[in-house]
This record gives structure tokens, C-alpha cells and sequence, in this order.
């Protein structure tokens, strides 16, 4: 017998305010035999199968009026394209990324960084299948350091064409997604007028006609096999003189006339640059929502074999679910309320630039969302990969079956921490952000520096004092976001007086950073925990149904002590808590763990995923290739599956501080 909770049909709050496109889409590929999963199949045949996916999917009159949404600058279309991007990538990780590639990343690169006459001329057709494109920006030699990438782009006045070469072997265009398929690439290199370099700069070039022929001064090498997302033919782009006419520069920012006459509305060569790349962020916010849905996915297969699975049990009893177990929900429930946690994150960002878009501000006076979306991205994509390890131990052997997914969403999932940016670089430049907002607090006197430092540093020790934590109880919301932003305070005040005496004793800037490096990445990790706790918090209040606001409420709660309780050496060693303090969060992180797993099937419900995305045996699909992996749904006649949740409420020892 299921609880009384699990009998209640979840709302449509979690799935989001786009859920009927979202179901739209999820009718579309569950009807279509293209999207059964397919385990079987050469790395050449799984690439075609990919791109059919993925040309089908831009086909769709839902895709082609987001196109249309964007051409349009019609407000949300932001958050729509991430809601897009979760249901294709909780199908298939190689479609999601192909069309993120061919459609939102060189299409973004048109609309963003280009005029009028490229979205006509590069984008409609684009949205009409027409042709697909590419993105070049990494190289071999420069992956995060894109300002100083190889690639030339010399200007020839006498034709009017720009050069593109690649003028060494670390100037190839690396993983480039698409290339072994793509017609056009969004090519990034360094703008040449006579021998004066302006900068990179994005430039249109043909890489191979409708028949597939490459144009001249262009190769392409196939990367070969990969660790995972084998669908996304990954390609090295090398360039031999390829001519491209001058109006193939994407000139938004910049331009250059016939004569060969440099132009720009922004002077500054690194201003330019950061404007450039502020107009292509919302491809790094897609990764986050992409590692949310791939999280999404495996917690449902996890979670639902573990109601299933029985192991051991009381005496000569009959067995139990694992999920029975209190190891099992520590470390499966943390994960469920970190993944929803994310998500209301992933979306207030996207509404954050919907608004900038649909007001035509430019990104790089926007810093801040810049900064929450690095993190976001570096936060998502790591929890991501221990999550996905996470699951795959808790189904023990079957989590390690292809056919359970849970396999292949780790492999494909793994190259996220470096993809479009690689997440210890992204937390430095989170922590270059706050530095600089802290310091225009502080002005530009050193002397005067360091000593408001010091007296903030002193003003928050008083308020911070065991006396004033403890007028407040260390296990409520608001004391756990009064801890993580006490936490993220001290370590920023203390980051900037390090770098304060640094610099003032002498030491180069370069190296005075270099040095503080391991204190960025806690400090970036704290401030996106502090701003996903927010808006959890943020996102329960706003639920309009009082039993799922109830759950949700204790999935932030968790969300919150694991945080804290998986950093208590911190706060004791800082005099923040007390051992009885952390007693306290102990205790309240085994009770939500029993109390929220529960509810854990709810929540997967409210994802609503189609269970040709789910695909695992184990979580209940059948599958004609693996019949011995299957387990019923709960409640069916086989009496290893007919599971009483009310069972693990009366037997699982609950704490009463909730």
C-alpha cells in the first residue's frame, strides 16, 4: 500500500511554467520508434542516427516557432530554449548537445554577435534546415584563454575577402562539434589589418557545399572515438588560406569597410572581447540545465529500482526495498533536493536574461548574472558527475548495464566540467566578480582598504558571536542562509585582505592571485550554495499548492543541512558553531533523509520525464533486449515489488525537528 502522498498526482509547478511545450515535445518523441534507445551500433551509424534525431527535432513546428520567438525577441524565449534543451537532452545527451552546437551555438553567434544582413542570411535559412552549422572557438593550444587564440583572419583590400589560417599546430580548431557533418562554421581568430592585430573576432566560413564537399583551404580530421557522446561527430578544423568575403565578419561590435578601414564602438580590444563573449552566455547556462536533466533522469532510475529492490531484512522477516536502508537515502536524497534546488536556479537565471534580451542591454554591463551563470554551470555539471556515480553504485550491478542508462549518461556527462568553459577557471572568474563589488565599496586607497577590511571584519565577528548564532536556530532556513552568507563574507573579506598585503608588499599580481587560488574555489561554491538556497526558499513560497509546497519545503530544508553539516569542520574551526550545533544539523539530516524519501517518488513523478527517456529495466521499462533487468512499477502482483511506503515511515526512526 502507497502512502497518501504518493496517491496525490503531482501539479505541473516543478516541470515549470513551459510544461505543455515540454509535453508537446515528449508526445513527439515517445510515439517515435527514431528515439528508442539503441545500444548496439557502430560509432558511424550512432552519428547518423544522431543527426536524424536532431534534423527531425528542428522539423517540429514547436522548434521552428522558437526560432521564430527568437528572431522576434519575444520575452521567455530564453527559458523556453532551456526547457527545449531539458527534454532533448533527458532523451538522448548527443541530440541535445548536436542541436546545441548547429542550431543555439552558431545560431546564437548570428543573432548575438552579428547585424541584420547575417540573421537574414544565416539564421532563417538555418531554421529552415537549410544547412547546419559549427562552433569554433577552442583551440589546441587555447581552451579557456580564448583572448589569446592563434587563428589569423588577415584582410585582403584588393578582393575584399578575409584570410583565415591556421598559422600553427596550436592553432587548430579543437573538439569542434558538428564538423564532420556541418556546412558553415562560426569561426573565432585574431582580426589582421595590415600587421596590426584588433583582436578576436567572429568570423562566417564555409566548410563544405550541400554535397559535402569541403571548400578549398579548409580540412577537417576526425576525432575518433570518444569517452562519451559518440552521437556528436567531434572534428579538428585547419585552415590553408580559406577566403571568406568582408561581409562574412560578424560585425555587431566591430566592422571593417572595403577600403580596409577598422571600425568600433567599443575601443577597448578586452572590453570588446568581454562584450562579445557576455552575448554568448546563455550556451553556458544551457550546460547547467543539461546536467540538471541528466541528474533528473538517473535519480528517477535509482530511486524507483531502489522501492523495488529488496535486500536483507528483520529477522526471518521478509525482505526489504533498499531504499528501507539510511544509507541509501543519504546518498540518494541529498542529490534529489540539490537537483531541484538548481533547477529553480537555472530558471531565475534564464528569466534574469530574457529580461536583458527582451530590453536589449548588453550582457557585459551585467556582470553579476555573468557571474551566476559560470557558477551555475560549474556548481550543476560537477554535482552532476557525483550524483550520476552516486546512482549508478546505489543499483549496485545493474546501475553499471548500458541498458540501465545510468552508464552512459556518466560518460556523456563527464566532458560538461570542461565543456564551454572549464569549472575551475569559471569559479575564478565568480570570485573576480565579487572581489570587484567588494571593492568598489572599498575605493581605491589601500591604506583605506585594509582598514575597512579589518573593521568589517571585526562588525561581523560581533554579529556572527556564538551569543548571536545562537538567538536563532541553526536548522531553519533562515539560519542556514544567515550561515552561508556568513561563511561567504568572511571568506571574501579575508581573500581581499590577502591580496591587499600581497600587492602591497610587493608581489605581482599574477602571482598574489595564483596563490589564492584554492580559496576561490570554496568561496565561489559557498556563494552559488548561499543563491541556490535563496531561490529554493524563493520558489517554495511561491507554490500555489499547499501539500507539494509542504514537500518541497523539506527537500529545501535538506538541501540546505547537507550543505552546512558537509562543511562543519569550517564553521567549528571559525567559531561559527558549536560541537552541539553540529549534533543538531546531524540529527536533522538523517530525519529529512527518512522523512523526504517518502516522497522521492513524487518528485520524480513531477518530473514528468517519458519513460522512453527513463529506458531502464530496473526503473520499470521493459525492454525486449534485457528482460531479466526488469522490475514492475510498485503495487503490481509480484510480491518483491509490492512496496509499503508507509512501511519506512513507521519503522525508519524519524527525528522530531522538522
Amino acid at each position: 500500500m502507497a502512502s497518501d502522498v504518493q496517491k496525490v498526482k503531482p501539479s505541473r509547478y516543478i516541470d515549470g511554467e513551459f510544461w505543455e511545450l515540454k509535453d508537446r515535445l515528449r508526445k513527439e518523441i515517445e510515439d517515435n520508434d527514431l528515439f528508442r534507445q539503441r545500444f548496439d551500433i557502430t560509432v558511424d551509424e550512432l552519428r547518423e542516427l544522431t543527426l536524424k534525431r536532431a534534423k527531425f527535432l528542428l522539423s517540429l513546428p514547436q522548434i521552428r516557432q522558437q526560432f521564430a520567438d527568437q528572431l522576434a525577441n519575444k520575452k521567455g524565449f530564453i527559458s523556453s530554449s532551456q526547457a527545449i534543451g531539458e527534454v532533448f537532452s533527458s532523451v538522448d545527451m548527443s541530440v541535445g548537445v548536436k542541436m546545441g552546437v548547429m542550431a543555439w551555438l552558431f545560431g546564437g553567434a548570428v543573432m548575438n554577435l552579428g547585424s541584420e544582413q547575417h540573421v537574414v542570411k544565416w539564421f532563417q535559412p538555418l531554421k529552415d534546415l537549410e544547412f547546419t552549422g559549427m562552433f569554433a572557438m577552442s583551440e589546441k593550444g587555447h581552451g579557456s584563454n580564448v583572448r589569446n587564440i592563434l587563428t589569423e583572419a588577415h584582410y585582403d583590400s584588393n578582393t575584399q575577402e578575409f584570410i583565415i589560417t591556421t598559422p600553427c599546430e596550436d592553432a587548430q580548431k579543437f573538439y569542434i562539434g558538428n564538423a564532420l557533418q556541418g556546412n558553415y562554421a562560426a569561426v573565432f581568430a585574431q582580426l589582421i589589418i595590415g600587421q596590426e592585430s584588433k583582436g578576436p573576432h567572429c568570423f562566417i566560413v564555409p566548410i563544405r557545399d550541400a554535397e559535402g564537399n569541403l571548400y578549398p583551404g579548409v580540412s577537417v580530421t576526425d576525432m575518433g572515438l570518444k569517452e562519451g557522446l559518440n552521437g556528436v561527430d567531434n572534428g579538428i578544423l585547419h585552415f590553408t588560406g580559406a577566403r571568406i568575403p568582408r561581409e562574412n565578419l560578424l560585425n555587431r561590435f566591430a566592422d571593417v569597410s572595403a577600403e580596409g578601414v577598422y571600425t568600433t564602438s567599443i575601443p577597448s580590444h578586452n572590453a570588446r572581447f568581454n562584450a562579445m563573449l557576455a552575448a554568448l552566455v546563455a550556451t553556458r547556462l544551457a550546460l547547467s540545465n543539461q546536467a540538471t536533466a541528466s541528474m533528473k533522469v538517473a535519480l528517477e532510475i535509482a530511486i524507483r529500482y531502489a522501492f523495488k529492490r529488496v535486500q536483507f531484512g528483520p529477522g526471518e522477516g521478509p525482505e526489504v526495498p533498499i531504499m528501507h536502508y539510511q544509507t541509501h537515502q543519504l546518498r540518494l536524497m541529498p542529490y534529489l533536493a540539490t537537483c531541484l534546488a538548481v533547477t529553480f536556479a537555472n530558471r531565475y537565471a534564464a528569466d534574469m536574461l530574457d529580461d536583458d534580451f527582451f530590453h536589449k542591454r548588453d550582457l557585459v554591463d551585467n556582470r553579476s548574472i555573468q557571474a551566476l551563470i559560470s557558477g551555475l554551470k560549474a556548481y550543476a555539471t560537477w554535482e552532476n558527475l557525483q550524483c550520476l556515480q552516486t546512482c549508478r553504485e546505489c543499483c549496485g550491478g545493474m546501475g553499471y548495464m548500458s541498458e540501465n542508462r545510468i552508464a552512459g549518461l556518466k560518460q556523456d556527462c563527464d566532458v560538461f566540467v570542461t565543456f564551454e568553459g572549464d569549472n575551475t577557471v569559471l569559479y575564478q572568474q565568480v570570485v573576480k566578480e565579487l572581489l570587484a563589488v567588494f571593492g568598489q565599496k572599498l575605493g581605491d586607497n589601500r591604506v583605506l582598504q585594509t582598514l575597512s577590511v579589518l573593521q568589517q571584519e571585526t562588525a561581523e565577528y560581533i554579529k556572527t558571536s556564538m551569543f548571536a548564532v545562537g538567538t536563532e536556530s541553526v536548522i531553519s532556513a533562515s539560519g542556514m542562509m544567515k550561515a552561508l552568507s556568513f561563511r561567504e563574507g568572511r571568506m571574501l573579506r579575508k581573500l581581499a585582505g590577502r591580496m591587499l598585503k600581497k600587492v602591497g608588499d610587493g608581489e605581482e599580481g599574477f602571482q598574489a592571485w595564483n596563490s589564492c587560488l584554492h580559496h576561490t574555489q570554496a568561496l565561489a561554491k559557498c556563494h552559488i550554495q548561499r543563491v541556490c538556497l535563496e531561490l529554493f526558499v524563493a520558489a517554495v513560497d511561491r507554490c500555489p499548492h499547499q501539500q507539494e509546497k509542504d514537500i518541497l519545503n523539506k527537500f529545501c530544508l535538506l538541501y540546505g543541512t547537507h550543505a552546512l553539516y558537509t562543511d562543519r569542520a569550517w564553521y567549528l574551526e571559525h567559531g561559527y558553531y558549536t560541537p552541539a550545533n553540529t549534533k543538531e544539523l546531524r540529527q536533522q539530516l538523517l530525519s529529512l533523509c527518512a522523512e523526504t524519501c517518502k516522497h522521492a517518488l513524487f518528485i520524480v513523478e513531477a518530473f514528468h520525464t517519458p519513460r522512453i527517456s527513463v529506458h531502464a529495466p530496473i526503473a520499470g521499462v521493459p525492454s525486449t533486449k534485457a528482460p531479466w533487468a526488469y522490475y514492475p512499477e510498485p503495487g503490481s502482483e509480484n510480491p518483491l515489488v509490492a512496496i509499503d511506503v508507509d512501511a519506512i515511515r513507521r519503522t525508519t526512526p524519524l527525528q522530531s525537528k522538522l
